[in-house]
């Protein structure tokens, strides 16, 4: 399973990198994964939020299912989750993605780009608490927990909340016993709050 992490300028660098460690992790410990962090349209350089600079080999393809980190949505800033649903490339992008993934799913304010992308209408879905409202807005169920999966498409609340999102990746894909075990190689402790509607 090619999972890509679709990265733009002023994304939020845990948003991609939790998730990324996590199904790395899991790739080294068998699970069929091959994650990579790709650019919306080519292979460049990418400015994370914070100043971070990273080389992508390539720009979104075909993947068997994508993730979407936030970054810079809160702040309206010039670059980020805000900019790019203004510029509607990459929610134009994930919508024609959507019915030949296996799933699309976001971390933090990347569910606003899911929401402009029209894939949260109508389905329960979380975001940073601070963008709760205008979620619900957009049309999305609103629920506050940690992850929420609605069959086909998943959200994570803010930041750190993309580890919990790998977890809940790896326990959907492959299992919980893998999900345990990368959790204790990482050192780290589960919300374990997972909201399942399908």
């Amino acid at each position: 399973m090619r999972i890509e992490i679709v990265i733009f300028d002023g994304y939020d660098e845990l948003d991609a990198f939790g998730p990324f460690e996590v199904l790395a992790v899991a790739a080294g410990q068998g699970a069929p994964f091959k994650v990579a962090l790709v650019g919306l349209v080519e292979a460049g350089q990418v400015r994370g939020i914070h100043g971070s600079r990273v080389l992508v080999d390539a720009g979104l393809g075909n993947p068997d299912a994508v993730i979407v980190p936030g970054g810079g949505w809160l702040n309206r800033a010039q670059t980020g989750a805000f900019a790019e649903a203004e510029r509607g490339v990459l929610p134009a992008r994930l919508a024609a993605l959507a019915p030949d993934v296996r799933w699309t799913a976001s971390v933090c304010t990347g569910a606003m780009l899911l929401a402009a992308a029209g894939l949260l209408k109508g389905r329960p879905a979380t975001t940073n608490k601070d963008a709760l409202e205008e979620l619900g807005a957009t049309g999305a169920i609103v629920q506050p927990n940690r992850v929420v999966c609605d069959g086909n498409v998943i959200t994570s609340g803010g930041l750190s909340a993309g580890l919990d999102l790998g977890l809940w990746i790896i326990e959907r894909e492959v299992g919980p016993a893998l999900a345990r075990k990368v959790a204790d190689i990482m050192e780290y402790r589960p919300h374990n709050d997972v909201l399942r509607s399908q």
